[in-house]
């Protein structure tokens, strides 16, 4: 019986046909991963490994170099209206908003400055004096971040550029800001197609109406008043968006961020400066409009928003922000102008 089994021919093996179609999805894969991974790679080694190094911009190089002043991050937010200017599209165009956000990652606090777009300042390659926000038209972002470098007597490190779709778009992501609106607030200019209609009162504002309200200057404050509102919607937004209902909705943010926000901070800096709002909290935020004054220049006309270096100095006082004194013979300077 035995040997009956043993004289039993061997098994032959079926040999597999080989499917093309399975053949050509496995090779797509392995190339999309490669692919996905090199470019992932390089994301990382550029953003994250290495980033590209962003110069410093101060006053002088002393301010520029020193470790106290730098331990902060100091990034200069602009806001550009493309739908309230009568320039054409191709031309340069002024700030509508201005701010200098300050972080200190080591005590997780965050300082926000506000200046007036009428302030009135020195640009470095003009003569005399004009308004802060022409800066930007007069020569991009190097430029607005050297003027406020020589105003404040901070570094800047970083700067972020806004427009207001960006802005609209982000508010209705999150799903809108609850904000106490303390008047009746209407304007209209149909040349620049541009309607502001809101009640006084607790308002929920989504993306148009809060475009609306920090844009609103037709009143006996005028740039003063919306600088003041834009803080307040500041405060407001800071609240509603670092909560836990909202963290869910910061891929999406990202993704508006990237289409409509030029900005030349890496992504680790972007982190880094986020984590100061410790616990996704705005209780470490401070806030403040730069001190001034309103002046009529009787030289050129215009309506500017005047500070001192005593002025500036006791703003940065208040927030916290670190920053290098003037010797005597640059107030003297200012004393005369």
């Amino acid at each position: 019986m035995a040997l009956e089994e043993d004289k039993q021919p061997p098994r032959t093996r079926r040999k597999r046909k080989l499917r093309w179609g399975r053949l050509v999805c496995v090779i797509v894969l392995l190339v999309g991963i490669v692919t996905v991974g090199f470019w992932g790679a390089v994301w990382c080694y550029d953003n994250l490994i290495a980033p590209p190094k962003v110069e410093v911009v101060g006053a002088d190089s002393k301010i520029a170099a020193d470790a106290l002043l730098n331990k902060r991050i100091n990034v200069l937010l602009l806001g550009v209206d493309d739908g309230d200017s009568e320039a054409a599209e191709t031309e340069p165009k002024r700030t509508d908003a201005m701010m200098l956000a300050s972080f200190d990652p080591d005590e997780n606090e965050v300082a926000l400055v506000s200046m007036p777009r009428d302030t009135m300042v020195q640009i470095p390659g003009h003569r005399g004096y004009d308004k802060i926000n022409a800066a930007y038209a007069y020569g991009g972002v190097m430029l607005a971040k050297q003027t406020v470098a020589n105003l404040l007597r901070v570094p800047i490190h970083y700067y972020v550029l806004v427009d207001w779709r960006a802005f609209k778009e982000s508010i209705d992501l999150i799903g809108g800001v609850d904000l106490y609106v303390d008047k009746d607030m209407y304007y209209e200019d149909p040349y620049a197609d541009l309607v502001i209609d809101i009640k006084h009162g607790y308002q929920h504002l989504n993306g148009e109406l809060a475009g609306q309200y920090v844009r609103f200057r037709k009143d006996e404050l005028g740039d003063i008043g919306r600088v003041q509102r834009q803080q307040k919607f500041m405060m407001a937004l800071a609240a509603q968006i670092f909560n836990v209902d909202t963290v869910t909705k910061i891929p999406a943010l990202f993704s508006t961020v990237d289409r409509h926000v030029e900005t030349d901070m890496d992504t680790m800096t972007i982190v880094k400066a986020a984590n100061s709002f410790k616990l996704f909290g705005d209780q470490n935020l401070k806030s403040c409009m730069l001190y001034g004054d309103f002046y009529d220049s009787p030289e050129d006309g215009l309506s500017y928003w005047r500070t001192t270096p005593e002025q500036v100095e006791r703003t940065l006082d208040e927030l916290g922000i670190p920053y290098m004194k003037r010797d005597n013979e640059d107030t003297e300077n200012n004393d005369e102008a």
